[in-house]
């Protein structure tokens, strides 16, 4: 009877080991779940307030072998949208994606259209949606600024970056491409003064030589008027 009362004990004590062993390595595999803030709770409409997030991870490989440049919690989530929620309402105010550490964090802008009273802070990814624990609080105070409440952004960003189009100049044209131009006649311009202004000049010229000539047939006949007078004498 001692001998199957201590095989009983040791059985036991065997079973006890493999269980905490089990349980150990069953920890061990666990995963943190996606937790978020939001500082501080208690604003107003209109302020800008920080939220932040950690182990946003689409998977656990905590155990086993984690494939080259995964994490152990898989890819970080991307497509993240954050709502605020006030009974039948919903207000879009940040999307984006976890960084490489799972991580994220944003300033977004309080919706000056909320009552004054609980709301609740959400972050969606696709079917799964989160509700943060602790719930924010809208003060009676005036909303602070005017105008539409711009969403924020986060994380990396999920799209390819385009490249910008390079504006290329193109090259010279070779000879035989350069269009076949008759050459321009070139006219020689004798005088550039108008042609009233010539006709003018000219009809000037020609009455002056009709004076100078007539001044000097007028000398020739008073010179032979007088030539003859001395001559009868």
């Amino acid at each position: 009877m001692r001998r199957i009362g201590g095989a009983l004990v040791a059985a036991m004590v065997v079973a006890m080991l493999m269980s905490l062993l089990s349980s150990r390595d069953v920890a061990t595999a666990a995963c943190p779940v996606p937790t978020a803030k939001v500082r501080p709770t208690r604003v107003a409409r209109g302020v800008t307030v920080t939220i932040t997030g950690q182990y946003f991870g689409d998977d656990c490989l905590d155990t086993g072998t984690v494939p080259e440049g995964v994490g152990r919690l898989g890819t970080p989530l991307g497509g993240l949208v954050i709502v605020i929620d006030q009974a039948d309402r919903e207000y879009i105010v940040a999307t984006g994606s976890a960084d490489d550490t799972y991580e994220f964090k944003v300033d977004i802008v309080v919706p000056r259209t909320l009552e004054p009273g609980p709301a609740t802070v959400s972050i969606i990814s696709g079917d799964a949606r989160m509700n943060l624990d602790t719930r924010m609080v809208i003060s009676a105070v005036d909303p602070v600024g005017e105008g539409d409440t711009a969403v924020g952004t986060f994380g990396p960003t999920t799209t390819a970056p385009t490249d910008t189009a390079v504006t290329e100049v193109p090259p010279p044209p070779i000879p035989a491409e350069i269009p076949d131009v008759q050459p321009s006649t070139t006219v020689a311009v004798v005088q550039t003064a108008p042609l009233d202004e010539q006709a003018g000049t000219s009809q000037s010229w020609r009455a002056y030589g009709l004076v100078v000539g007539g001044v000097a047939v007028l000398a020739i006949i008073v010179f032979i008027a007088w030539s003859r007078s001395k001559r009868w004498q």
